[in-house]
């Protein structure tokens, strides 16, 4: 048998803005310029050697051969990813192709997913994989493929990233997972639904052979959940960076503001090799109000304290701040310039609210009948998808060019990319 896995074509943030998109190209931001996620690499390593399984990255313009002699099109995306994802299902099964869709988008609209293929995968793709793969053989895809339990983490395996061309992308990086599921129901996340709301940790011994079998030095830990200020996530953490110490490696934690207030534990984080903290700020509690009216000054002094406490540590903060959220107002935007001059922060990203399926904001603006379209290829953060509460529509979008604007302004990406290491070579010896 022979799988195509494909994943599809998604705006950039700032790609239909060429102007700023150009003006700010030398610091990498807007762009995604890291390679793709891990759902396809892992279930590529879950199929087995009598099948062969080779990949289409619709992002770097791999070409699709819709008259390839194929047994299922497998096809796995985010809501961005939406809409071409199901030109691509329609085009597939035109030419008489089985389609199966996944990912997060599939998982929450799982009736609209099924209008463009001929299954759909609804959350965590591993424990249904085998039974998919032996209906594939067997003549009998059903509808619908959906786990009753959760996956057990113990048996996730090291993902097949050598089906993704690496000489395409600009950052030589690799994703790696270590843990999935979360109690805390952010506005803006999906990963409770998707994931179910209990921690679930991948072995660190697992973990580690993953990091050790990768071609490139730099790697995402991609779960943010991993920074949340509990005793057993922390632990987790930090028993994975006493192994990371003594590996050549500089690792980039994501996170929200609902981090501890520890300075020894971020220098432990930075003895493990961590180089950079990549964190989100607006849906958390911490971060929800901090540029709204009624943010307090001890709010305010604490969230700095917080990123020069990373930054003292040695660890590049790298922000990633919402625009357009009911308690803002277009007054966010120079309180959010102005925080980040007295962090120091220096490298950042700004993203417009959007409200994707399956996560609270997303319900809570369709209760209200705030969406406006389900043109999903323009859902990528990058444009007003909802009816904003404080803001016009066009003001909304004009305080999100303002603020890529003003805060690169006079930047230099010396600064900007001090946390990535830049024009080196695979196996070790570099990145991008």
């Amino acid at each position: 048998m022979k799988f195509r896995f494909v994943y599809p074509r998604f705006k950039k943030f700032l790609e239909d803005y060429p102007d700023i998109r150009a003006s700010l190209r030398d610091h990498l931001v807007g762009d995604y310029s890291m390679p793709p996620s891990l759902a396809l690499p892992i279930l590529a390593a879950l199929t087995p050697d009598d099948i062969e399984a080779n990949l289409t990255d619709d992002n770097i313009g791999q070409p699709l051969d819709y008259d390839e002699k194929i047994d299922l099109a497998v096809i796995s995306g985010f809501t961005p990813q939406a809409r071409r994802a199901y030109e691509i299902a329609d085009e597939y099964r035109r030419h008489g192709t089985k389609t199966i869709l996944g990912g997060i988008h599939p998982t929450m609209r799982p009736d609209e997913a099924l209008t463009h293929a001929d299954s759909v995968c609804i959350g965590e793709g591993e424990p249904v994989w085998p039974a998919i793969i032996d209906d594939v053989r067997n003549g009998r895809l059903k509808r619908r493929y959906q786990a009753t339990t959760p996956y057990d983490l113990a048996d996730f395996p090291i993902p097949r990233r050598e089906i993704f061309s690496g000489k395409a992308y600009t950052w030589n990086a690799h994703l790696v997972l270590t843990m999935r599921g979360c109690p805390v129901k952010c506005g803006g996340c999906p990963v409770p639904c998707k994931e179910d709301t209990l921690f679930r940790f991948r072995p660190v011994n697992a973990v580690i052979n993953d990091i050790v079998t990768m071609p490139y030095r730099e790697f995402y830990v991609i779960e943010d959940t991993v920074m949340l200020p509990g005793k057993k996530n922390m632990n987790y953490l930090l028993s994975i960076m006493e192994r990371t110490r003594d590996l050549d490696v500089s690792i980039f934690l994501a996170s929200t503001m609902m981090m501890v207030s520890d300075p020894e534990f971020y220098r432990k984080l930075k003895l493990g090799k961590t180089s950079s903290m990549y964190t989100v700020f607006g849906f958390d509690r911490v971060s929800r109000k901090l540029f709204a009216d009624d943010c307090s000054a001890d709010e305010w002094r604490q969230a700095i304290d917080l990123v020069r406490m990373i930054e003292d540590a040695g660890i590049h903060f790298f922000a990633s701040i919402g625009i357009g959220f009911d308690d803002q107002g277009p007054a966010a935007v120079d309180r959010i310039l102005r925080f980040c001059r007295e962090a120091g922060i220096d490298l950042a990203e700004f993203y417009i609210v959007t409200p994707f399926p399956g996560t609270p904001i997303g319900e809570q603006y369709e209760r209200e009948g705030r969406i406006l379209h389900r043109d999903y290829s323009r859902w990528n953060h990058a444009s007003v998808v909802f009816k904003p509460r404080n803001f016009t529509e066009q003001q909304l979008q004009e305080s999100f060019f303002s603020l890529w604007r003003e805060f690169y302004r006079g930047k230099t990406p010396t600064k900007t990319l001090r946390s990535f290491e830049l024009g080196r070579e695979a196996g070790g010896k570099g990145s991008a």
